[in-house]
Order: structure tokens, then C-alpha cells, then sequence
């Protein structure tokens, strides 16, 4: 990315809204150090040798899973000291066979950018998501029960 509070938005809608399995392995490998890490709410991925490829991995079997999700940033905050930008990203997450109605689920990401020759790849990236927006994403009818038990 060359500059990116501009890029994020569209950085992450492709990694999440790819149908095409060679766009989102051109996304993962344009925008991620091959050393990144990714904690995600349903996967973690440590820093490590060729964990990009991990990553990979799992965008392609969230894209499996969910062909339709859809995505929407509705906020950037970025430090250029730091190299650090938060997102708040809201997503539709339809599981492939599920026959009950998409509920949205609000993320906050936070992503560390290394700089290299004047261009920032993502070196860490943490999903942070509440209990009835996780409960959104799996079995949307249960979110009253998670919101009861909060």
C-alpha cells in the first residue's frame, strides 16, 4: 500500500468479498509479509516462515464457506508514528447451506503495517469481535440468548 489510510478500505473488502480464487491469492500476496500473523475469532496464525500461506488458507475457506459475504468499512483510524490502523468493518457472513436469515456483525481490526522501500504490507492484523456479533456470524437466531446471558 502505498498510502494507507486511502487503501485499507479496499484492502479489506477484497480480502473477504473474493469469488476469484487467483484475485484473493494476488490480494494475500500483495498485501501481506510472508512472515505476517493473523488472529482471527475462529483462527489463529502465528508469525513464522511462509505463514502468509497459512493466511491464504483460511481467506480461501472463509471464502468456501461464505461465497456471498459482503463488507462495508465504515471507519479507519491511522497512526503514522506507530504504523498501526484500526478499522471498524461491518460484514454480512452467510455459511454456504445455512437457510437462516444473514445477520450483519460489526469487526474492529487492528493491523500493523511494516514499511518496506516506501510501500506498507500488513505484518499483524487482530479480529476483535463482541459475543452477539460472533453469535451473528454462526447462528443469528441464538444472538437474543447471548445478549440475555451478557
Amino acid at each position: 500500500m502505498q498510502n494507507p489510510q486511502r487503501d485499507i478500505s479496499l484492502v479489506l473488502t477484497t480480502l473477504t468479498t473474493s469469488r476469484n480464487p487467483a484475485d484473493l491469492r494476488a490480494a494475500v500476496n500483495k498485501f501481506y509479509t510472508h512472515d505476517a500473523s493473523l488472529h482471527h475469532p475462529f483462527r489463529i496464525v502465528e508469525h513464522g516462515k511462509n505463514s502468509r500461506q497459512k493466511i491464504l488458507a483460511m481467506y480461501e475457506w472463509y471464502r468456501i464457506i461464505s461465497p456471498d459475504t459482503t463488507s462495508n468499512v465504515n471507519a479507519v483510524s491511522y497512526d503514522r508514528k506507530s504504523h498501526v490502523i484500526f478499522a471498524e468493518v461491518t460484514q454480512h457472513f452467510h455459511i454456504r447451506i445455512s437457510p437462516l436469515k444473514v445477520a450483519p456483525s460489526r469487526y474492529t481490526i487492528r493491523i500493523q503495517l511494516q514499511e518496506r522501500d516506501k510501500v506498507f504490507y500488513i505484518y499483524s492484523q487482530e479480529e476483535f469481535l463482541h459475543p452477539m456479533d460472533w453469535m451473528n456470524s454462526v447462528l443469528p437466531p441464538l444472538t437474543p440468548l447471548v445478549r440475555f446471558a451478557l
